[in-house]
């Protein structure tokens, strides 16, 4: 007997990974740590694994601890998980009952729109303007009795936009009001250079969400952490996998809270790189979008041309990002930071393919 999936499940739009294998190309599209490691790194990472390491179940305390020096919060209000994303996906299991309400800025992390889906949640979309910018008020003025959770990226992506702390604690305080959760996923806040997590000792309906993905160069160990009161963080334990964490995430996470200035290091050079590029295409007469992340919006014009640009650039093995269908996006393309020898090989490219379409 065939047994149907939950009907709910049958309306769920997921975009799955293409085949494309990005090993061979300069890998612009995905926000990754393209500076590497040193040899030296590499090294001691594989010193790491031991036959007990591979044998035995992951032990995730040492970083738990870790964490908690590094942050100066009692362990307790930490809760670890298989990339960030899985962190938000435990908050929504947790809180998010069928047909309440979720308030996301709009564009966002695209799995905001896939979990408020999941979970029949009623979805609020607070839209950018043209100009990539989104006054406070036209997000607390969505508050309500019949709201039960905000999710803010700051650094956003694909934007790249920020909220200043003090705009974010003026949500949080009209949410806490209004009995909402407030989740502010800092994905790339290293490149901005603040953040939300001192909140979280005032307002007891914060989660500050983090990965290890961007920064930390860690995108393949899926590795992320959230942090809020011990009693949220509880809360969150009750639905946690009895291993979700694996040891290599474990062991590389607490590696690079060891070695800071591996990751102070990268976020230097992509500000390098970033001031680079956009003094480059200055010369041409081409913007890039203020943004707060290891990528930029370069603005090309219109969506057709971001297209066109996006496959020829495909076709020289460099992958990136265009064609947006957002209003605010489809002048742009965007584009991930990478060495400054990286950037000028794509500058090269990029010109060419400008020269090409016009």
């Amino acid at each position: 007997m065939r047994v149907p999936p939950k009907k709910n499940l049958l309306k769920l739009n997921r975009i799955f990974n293409d085949n494309l294998n990005r090993d061979e190309f300069l890998r612009l599209d995905k926000n990754e740590n393209l500076q590497g490691f040193s040899k030296e790194v590499i090294e001691d990472i594989l010193n790491m694994v031991t036959s007990d390491f591979l044998t035995a179940y992951p032990d995730a305390s040492p970083l738990y601890k870790k964490l908690a020096q590094c942050l100066d919060i009692p362990k307790e209000q930490i809760y670890l998980s298989a990339g960030s994303d899985a962190g938000i996906k435990a908050v929504f299991e947790v809180y998010v009952e069928s047909e309440d309400e979720v308030v996301v800025i709009h564009p966002t992390y695209a799995m905001y729109y896939v979990y408020s889906q999941m979970f029949n949640a009623r979805l609020i979309e607070v839209n950018f303007d043209k100009n990539l910018s989104l006054p406070v008020e036209r997000i607390t003025e969505k508050i309500s009795s019949t709201t039960k959770l905000i999710c803010i990226a700051n650094p956003n992506s694909p934007t790249g936009t920020v909220f200043s702390v003090k705009d974010l604690e003026k949500i949080i305080k009209i949410a806490s009001e209004n009995g909402v959760l407030v989740l502010v996923d800092e994905a790339y806040y290293q490149f901005w250079g603040s953040s939300a997590i001192d909140l979280v000792s005032d307002h007891d309906n914060l989660i500050v969400v983090r990965t290890f993905s961007k920064a930390l160069g860690l995108a393949s160990a899926r590795l992320g952490y959230l942090v809020s009161t011990a009693e949220t963080v509880s809360h969150l334990f009750r639905v946690r996998p009895m291993y979700e964490v694996n040891s290599f995430a474990i062991s590389l996470g607490l590696y690079m809270l060891e070695h800071p200035d591996i990751a102070k290091e990268y976020v230097n050079k992509i500000e390098q790189s970033r001031k680079w590029l956009k003094e480059e295409l200055s010369k041409d007469g081409i913007d890039i979008a203020p943004g707060f992340a290891n990528f930029v919006l370069i603005n090309v014009g219109d969506s057709k041309r971001a297209s066109q640009i996006t496959e020829i650039l495909l076709n020289e093995k460099i992958v990136i990002k265009g064609g947006f269908r957002e209003t605010c996006l489809k002048p742009y393309t965007r584009v991930g930071l990478g060495t400054l020898d990286q950037m000028r090989y794509f500058l090269k490219k990029f010109r060419e393919a400008l020269k090409e379409i016009a």
